[in-house]
């Protein structure tokens, strides 16, 4: 018998992993179990996916392609995100619940809070380089940043910079003018190419800025299907010389997670130089190896991420992304071409005996 989205246990498990993502509190192991019971019991599909390559082992992110398992189909959706179709022609889609969904929220707030909000407590101007919420409903980003911004942003002057035209140079300019008369910190985010093409952009203008001390760059997504690849440090310079910005880092989030990991150490590790990912209370990223499906402490692998935050899917994810597991946590390292079967299942392989 299936649980029901309003069933008290769901309850009771979202208040536990509620505190979880916003206090570290409890046993992540304990809900972890929690969640595979969940996952098993509610989707069939799942449970013999995990009947065929072990319990626990990361759903591949190419099962949303047709929509994937989603644990509630008794409560609408009260939200659904599209992935944005790099990685096929299909576009991946995600279903939250009203609890899941706040989750999420909660989730997002708390790690922003983390890793965000400079070390003195203010709240600084936080620049999204996406569209807004209400321009983007179907992408997760958008609905990230916002939390992101309420969660530690300054409420006057943060903002989305992305219009119907693409960047509002001139939104942007003004928000970086104001931030400086007031001696505010920025943080910048967004994707990685946004930022090579918005220093390009200003480069070519003989536009700068020397923005105030605490002021820090987040790029996510990398140059995956692009044409230009720039290193790391290549891009950290470029930054640096039209924003006069020192501190960087990057962000790996996917539609299908629900919260988002950040750099843990600035040590280059991958072949662009990427820095490691760290985790936070809800989980983080492993490298599982291809052909065993053991867990690698050093080394090459399956990108595995593990999600207490998501209460809707399975809270496990093989990215299809190549992994490098060092002391200090876990380089992505972009796509792996021709993944292994272990990522390349759809959920009707999943469901039919592929092995």
């Amino acid at each position: 018998m299936t649980v029901a989205h309003d069933d008290p246990h769901v309850a009771r498990l979202f208040e536990h992993l509620a505190r979880l993502v916003c206090d570290g509190l409890g046993d992540p192991l304990d809900l972890h179990e929690q969640l595979v019971e969940l996952a098993m019991v509610n989707s069939p599909d799942v449970a013999r996916y995990w009947k065929q390559v072990g319990v626990g082992v990361g759903v591949p992110d190419t099962a949303y392609k047709d929509g994937g398992p989603h644990l509630f189909p008794d409560a609408p959706p009260v939200r659904v995100f599209r992935t944005s179709g790099t990685t096929g022609s299909v576009r991946g889609t995600v279903r939250y619940s009203r609890l899941g969904l706040e989750l999420k929220s909660l989730a997002i707030e708390a790690n922003a809070r983390r890793n965000l909000r400079p070390d003195d407590g203010v709240r600084p101007v936080i620049l999204a380089f996406t569209p807004s919420e209400e321009a983007a409903p179907e992408m997760a980003i958008a609905f990230d940043m916002v939390r992101i911004a309420r969660s530690c942003g300054d409420p006057r002057l943060s903002t989305a910079v992305i219009g119907a035209n693409g960047v509002d140079f001139d939104l942007l300019g003004r928000r970086l003018d104001a931030a400086v008369a007031e001696g505010l910190p920025v943080v910048l985010i967004g994707g990685t190419f946004a930022f090579v093409n918005v220093c390009d952009a200003l480069e070519a203008q003989g536009r700068r800025w020397e923005l105030p001390p605490g002021s820090r760059m987040w790029d996510g997504g990398g140059f995956k299907g692009r044409s230009r690849v720039m290193r790391v440090d290549e891009l950290h310079d470029a930054v640096r010389r039209v924003f006069g910005i020192e501190r960087h880092g990057n962000i790996f989030g996917m539609t299908e997670l629900a919260n988002q990991l950040f750099d843990a150490a600035d040590t280059p590790v991958g072949p662009l130089g990427e820095r490691p990912k760290g985790g936070h209370p809800a989980g983080g990223p492993k490298v599982r190896d291809p052909r065993t499906r053991e867990h690698l402490t050093e080394g090459r692998g399956l990108l595995e991420v593990t999600d207490l935050s998501l209460l809707d899917r399975p809270h496990v994810l093989l990215t299809g992304d190549l992994g490098i597991a060092v002391p200090e946590g876990v380089a992505i390292a972009g796509r792996i071409a021709g993944s292994s079967r272990g990522c390349s299942l759809t959920l009707d392989e999943m469901t039919g005996g592929a092995a």
